[in-house]
C-alpha cells in the first residue's frame, strides 16, 4: 500500500464513508504497522493506534495521554482557525467531560454519574419502552417502506435525551439539525456552509446560544429533581458551575447523547438486513437481544476516534511515543482486531466473549452506555415482536465523518405481522 496515500486515508472523513475500503485499509495497517506514524499533506503528524489492546494501553494512562488540548484530528486550517477563536474569546467555546482530564474530569462526571446508572436506568424503563413502541407505531403506519435512519433512528434516542433535560418537542428537529452539522463537518450534505473550520465554530456558537437561554432559565427557578435543573444548580469546589461549562455540559449530552445511540440503531439494522438468517434468529429467540446489541456495538462503533496527546515519553509496541505527540485512538479499527474477535467481519449475535470497546475505556468511557444499551434492546426488541420481514429497499449511504457517525440513509422494506397474518 502506498504510504502516503494511506496516511491521507487515516487523517481523512471520507475513509468511513466506505465500509469495505475502512475496513481493508485497517486491516493493512493492523497487520503491517498498528502503531502507524502518520504524516498526511496539511495535517499534523499524528501516531494512528489500530489494535485492541493498545488502546486500552493508552486507556490505562489517563495521565500519560491526555484530553486537552485537542479531541478530535484537525487540519492545518482547522487548527488555525480554533487557535483564532480561542484567542479573540480567551478560551475555548465548549468544554465538556471530554475535553477534561484528572481532577476537573473526575468531578464534572460525578455531578450526573448516578443518573445514568443502572438503577437510575431502570427507573426509566416505562419511558423507553414508550418512546420505542410509538417510534415503531410511526413506522409500522407508514406504507411499508422508510428511510429508517432519518425517519426513525434519529428521532428514537433524541427523544429519549431530550426529555430529560425537558427540551421543548419544538425544538428537536433544530437541535438534531446542529448535532448532524457538528459532528460531520466534511460531509458534503450535512455540513455547515463556510470556509474550512468556520461552519463548526457557527455551530457551536448556536449550541452556546439555545442552551445559554435554557441554563438561564432553570437557574432562575428553584432547584428540582430533573437533570436539566440538576446541571443548573450543580458545584464543583463550592461553587456553581461557570457559563461554559454548564451550557457545554447540556451540550456533550444533546449531541453525544442521542447521535451515537441513533448511530448504533441505524448500524445494527442494516447489518440484520445483510444478515437474514441471524434476523430470524434474532426474531425467534429475543432472550440474545443481550449479545445482540453488543454486536450491534461492535460493528457501529459511531466514535471513529479520539485523539490523546502525550505529557511524556512512552513505550508502546516496540516504538516511542515522544512527549507532545498526539495519538488518533482508533475504535473502528480495534473493534476488528483479528487477535481479539474470532471472524471479525462476521456479524456473529452470541458472540461470546465480546470484548467491544464502542464505548471507549478508562476513565473516559461513555457516561451513557447504559442508557444506549436498554434503549437498543426496548427498540429492537419491539421492532421485531411486531414485524414479520424487513428486508433492504435500495443502497444505503454512509456519514463521510471521522468523528461520531455511522449510516445517512438507510432505505427499508417491511411488513407488521398483523399485515402479515
Amino acid at each position: 500500500m502506498n504510504i502516503a496515500e494511506l496516511d491521507q486515508a487515516l487523517a481523512s472523513h471520507e475513509l468511513f464513508s466506505n465500509i469495505e475500503n475502512m475496513h481493508a485499509t485497517f486491516q493493512w495497517v493492523r497487520r503491517n504497522d498498528p502503531l502507524h506514524w502518520t504524516d498526511a499533506p496539511d495535517h499534523p503528524p499524528f501516531w494512528a493506534v489500530t489494535k485492541h489492546a493498545d488502546v486500552i494501553e493508552v486507556g490505562k494512562h489517563p495521565d500519560v495521554f491526555v484530553a486537552e488540548p485537542k479531541t478530535f484530528l484537525l487540519n492545518d486550517e482547522e487548527s488555525r482557525i480554533r487557535a483564532e477563536e480561542t484567542a479573540a474569546t480567551g478560551g475555548k467555546m465548549v468544554r465538556t467531560m471530554i475535553h477534561m482530564d484528572g481532577t476537573d474530569h473526575r468531578k464534572y462526571r460525578g455531578l450526573t454519574q448516578a443518573w445514568f446508572m443502572p438503577a437510575s436506568i431502570k427507573r426509566l424503563d416505562a419511558v423507553i419502552r414508550e418512546r420505542a413502541s410509538d417510534l415503531v407505531t410511526q413506522m409500522l403506519e407508514r406504507d411499508g417502506r422508510c428511510d429508517f435512519y432519518n425517519d426513525i433512528a434519529v428521532w428514537y434516542p433524541l427523544r429519549i435525551i431530550m426529555g430529560l433535560l425537558n427540551v421543548p418537542e419544538s425544538d428537536h428537529a433544530y437541535l438534531l439539525h446542529l448535532t448532524q452539522q457538528f459532528l460531520a463537518p466534511k460531509d458534503e450534505t450535512l455540513r455547515r456552509e463556510g470556509s474550512e473550520g468556520q461552519g463548526k465554530g457557527a455551530v457551536a456558537k448556536e449550541y452556546f446560544a439555545y442552551f445559554g437561554k435554557l441554563l438561564a432559565d432553570r437557574r432562575s427557578r428553584p432547584q428540582t429533581e430533573d437533570l436539566d435543573s440538576s446541571i443548573a444548580h450543580a458545584q464543583v469546589d463550592g461553587q456553581p458551575l461557570g457559563l461554559m461549562e454548564a451550557v457545554s455540559y447540556y451540550v456533550i449530552l444533546a449531541t453525544a447523547g442521542h447521535d451515537t445511540t441513533s448511530s448504533s440503531m441505524g448500524s445494527g439494522l442494516y447489518y440484520l438486513l445483510r444478515n437474514p438468517a441471524e434476523q430470524e434468529r434474532l426474531r425467534a429467540g429475543p432472550e440474545l437481544m443481550p449479545t445482540a446489541v453488543e454486536e450491534m456495538f461492535r460493528f457501529a462503533s459511531p466514535v471513529k476516534h479520539f485523539v490523546r496527546t502525550a505529557t511524556q515519553d512512552f513505550e508502546l509496541r516496540g516504538k516511542t511515543i515522544r512527549a507532545g505527540q498526539e495519538l488518533a485512538l482508533m475504535y473502528h479499527s480495534a473493534n476488528f482486531d483479528e487477535e481479539v474477535f474470532e471472524d471479525p467481519l462476521r456479524f456473529k449475535l452470541d458472540r461470546s466473549p465480546n470484548r467491544q470497546i464502542a464505548f471507549g475505556y478508562g476513565v473516559h468511557a461513555c457516561l451513557g452506555q447504559n442508557l444506549a444499551r436498554a434503549s437498543m434492546r426496548a427498540f429492537f426488541s419491539e421492532l421485531l415482536a411486531r414485524t414479520e420481514w424487513l428486508e433492504l429497499d435500495g443502497e444505503p449511504n454512509f456519514i463521510s465523518t471521522n468523528q461520531v457517525g455511522g449510516l445517512k440513509t438507510l432505505p427499508v422494506r417491511y411488513a407488521s405481522a398483523r399485515m402479515a397474518a
